[in-house]
């Protein structure tokens, strides 16, 4: 699949926060769509997709973190 292939080709620090940023969209539209019609199985997915991008988002924070600074090797 063409997403696929994409995925792969990109660099870590730019597939990531993508990967975030469409979490996130699904996650409000799956909360919104719970709030203006109901069913809690609206709401599910929409926390399953809330807990996925706030775990991407503690994974790369470690990974950003970890990376030796240029400034600091002198």
């Amino acid at each position: 699949m063409l997403i696929n292939l994409i995925l792969r080709v990109l660099p870590y620090w730019i597939r990531e926060p993508l990967v975030i940023a469409v979490s996130l969209v699904f996650a409000g539209m799956c909360l919104y769509w719970y709030a203006t019609v109901g069913e809690w199985q609206r709401a599910a997915f929409g926390v399953v997709f809330l807990a996925l991008a706030i775990l991407r988002f503690f994974v790369l924070r470690r990974e950003w973190r970890s990376r030796p600074r240029a400034g600091r090797a002198a």
